[in-house]
């Protein structure tokens, strides 16, 4: 994986009620700032996707981006694998989730940072080896940790260990680009275990 698509998979990955953990859909609205030469903040989002709707229950999660590299991404907590799917092939993608080349080197937690669809947000803002990661959240949406305890990649394991909630907004600024990911709507809903099943006769290939 080169790492210009290590960087867009970030993206796309940062690019996730009451005392239950919740269940349903989150959409964000994603907005992109870009630092490289030559490449325009349109064709930052062109790429990515401005617009992605989040699908989680339990422990696995399901991505649908409106951009033209990766559609779809979706994780198995069973195997602590992510798949992507892209506009270009019907086979998905896979690589181990345990792997992150961008651990946190120091983090702090920000009290009431911001308010989001009505809700008001603390904040947790991790410096890693790459840039800055603010996340915005409240223990309304709650996630089980323990079923993200491998899941290393984008710190996702790191995050859900500290907040136990799911992103409403994510800020991401590296040398690179900056993108703000915004929750626009969120709706709980009931999800089968099948959503989030891969059919038998889709190919999948790990990762290069």
């Amino acid at each position: 994986m080169n790492k210009l698509m290590t960087i867009f998979l970030l993206l796309l990955f940062a690019i996730q009620v009451n005392a239950q953990n919740f269940e349903g859909e989150v959409v964000y609205s994603n907005h992109f700032t870009s630092k490289i030469q030559n490449f325009t903040d349109e064709q930052l989002g062109t790429m990515i996707g401005t617009k992605q709707e989040y699908f989680i229950k339990d422990g696995n999660y399901k991505s649908f981006l409106n951009g033209q590299s990766v559609t779809m991404q979706l994780y198995d907590y069973r195997t602590n694998r992510l798949y992507n799917k892209t506009v270009k092939t019907d086979t998905l993608y896979w690589f181990d989730a345990s792997i992150n080349t961008d651990g946190v080197i120091s983090f702090e937690i920000k009290r009431n940072a911001d308010t989001i669809l009505g809700n008001q947000c603390d904040a947790i803002i991790m410096k890693t080896q790459t840039g800055i990661t603010t996340i915005f959240y409240t223990t309304q949406y709650k996630v089980d940790s323990k079923a993200f305890v491998n899941h290393n990649y984008s710190n996702w394991a790191f995050f859900t260990l500290k907040t136990g909630a799911l992103p409403l907004k994510t800020i991401i600024e590296t040398d690179q680009f900056k993108m703000v990911s915004t929750a626009t709507e969120i709706k709980p809903m009931k999800l089968g275990e099948e959503y989030f099943n891969i059919d038998t006769k889709t190919p999948t290939k790990k990762s290069s």
